[in-house]
């Protein structure tokens, strides 16, 4: 039974997997729907890596945090079902007139849970940040996933997404409102303007002076595909190029020891840096950055890589395809290639190649700037809430 707490405010549900999401790209989406007037709760899972301060943060920007146990990678699990109980009790303490989900499995409980609440006025919002389908998947993945997705997309007043194929995919389903945002927003400037003394930046984080840095964010994981760059580095074999990566492991243990034993095997020197507050400084230190992963919503690494002015190697899947621009601010690559991602490399080893795209690549990415995709959220918000 609904105890609808402060009965004269309205309230806005945010619900995503991991509570360090909001913190990483949530926190104007907070602002706006407290400044439409809303009292604004969160609802997430903050047992995980990354999630070190979440609880003062949700204190210093006056949002009502709940703890639900969800699992960001495990759909059919006991954690999925402890989460499913956990939302359902939620939904019936507070009457919340907007609720917006992110990611696949919050996604369908959300949207199943909310469907009755939708009939009596609740307004139900759903951003995907990269469906598990797309042209390069399987036809099973394609079947199971695309099918799931369409289903769902009944019980939502709009679908939110960030790249361009997903967008199209979106529109055939059965939800009537589609809207496509330049992802969460890149604070452009930040990487852009940032300066440092590049060697005694290097000293400072360990790098070699003269080395060349091939560079990869994001955190440790299959899906990300770090592999691949490590098995390109091994083909290309230069003693002279070192591979940085910055980001933890976050759901598979075995990563690490996975990756430093591949880098032994092939002979590479492999620096893992953590999650680090210095990735603008960091993109200034390298010289080649890299986007491996199998599947990318759109990947917010790259673009600030590219708001550095440093020209990456990605993969040709999904978000990536939006911003890589083919030999004008770096090349794609199959990701199941490791000889496709070292032939790019190779390209970019040669310092007139790196530094004439370069000059492309800041320019190439201000559309993914933080002030259009805010921009494009406040009229989605507007447009859905207001109606």
């Amino acid at each position: 039974m609904e105890k609808d707490r402060n009965k004269g405010m309205r309230k806005a549900l945010i619900v995503t997997a991991l509570a360090g999401f909001i913190r990483s790209f949530l926190t104007h989406d907070i602002e706006l729907l407290q400044g439409m007037g809303y009292e604004v709760h969160c609802a997430a899972n903050m047992d995980h890596p990354g999630s070190e301060g979440m609880g003062e943060y949700f204190f210093q920007h006056n949002v009502i945090f709940h703890q639900v146990d969800f699992s960001s990678y495990k759909p059919v699990s006991k954690e999925t079902l402890i989460a499913f109980y956990e939302m359902r009790k939620l939904k019936n303490e507070y009457n919340f007139q907007v609720v917006h989900c992110h990611t696949p499995i919050v996604g369908v409980i959300v949207r199943c849970l909310f469907n009755g609440r939708r009939r009596r006025g609740c307004k139900v919002i759903y951003t995907t940040h990269g469906f598990y389908f797309h042209k390069n998947s399987s036809w099973k993945t394609w079947f199971v996933f695309y099918n799931i997705e369409n289903a769902m997309s009944r019980f939502c007043d709009a679908i939110i997404t960030i790249n361009r194929e997903d967008y199209r995919n979106a529109q055939k389903m059965r939800c009537k409102r589609v809207f496509h945002i330049n992802g969460v927003g890149v604070d452009i400037t930040k990487y852009r303007d940032i300066k440092i003394d590049r060697k005694e930046y290097r000293k400072k984080i360990g790098i070699p002076i003269d080395s060349i840095v091939v560079l990869a964010v994001g955190e440790l994981s299959k899906r990300k595909n770090q592999k691949v760059v490590i098995e390109a580095l091994g083909i290309i074999n230069n003693p002279n190029v070192i591979m940085v990566h910055c980001g933890n492991a976050m759901n598979d243990s075995a990563t690490t020891e996975e990756l430093l034993k591949l880098a032994i095997d092939n002979k590479i020197e492999l620096k893992l840096m953590g999650l680090r507050n210095d990735i603008p400084e960091i993109c200034k230190c390298a010289d080649i950055g890299t986007i491996s992963s199998t599947r990318e919503g759109l990947g917010l690494a790259g673009i600030e890589m590219l708001a550095s002015g440093l020209p990456i190697v990605g993969s040709n899947v999904h978000g990536i395809v939006d911003y890589i621009i083919d030999g004008y601010n770096g090349y794609l690559a199959n990701p199941l290639s490791s000889e496709d991602f070292a032939a790019k490399i190779s390209i970019l080893l040669n310092k007139e190649k790196r530094n004439e795209l370069s000059k492309n690549c800041c320019q190439s990415v201000k559309k993914f700037d933080c002030s259009v995709s805010h921009k494009q959220m406040e009229t989605i918000y507007k447009l859905i809430c207001n109606n």
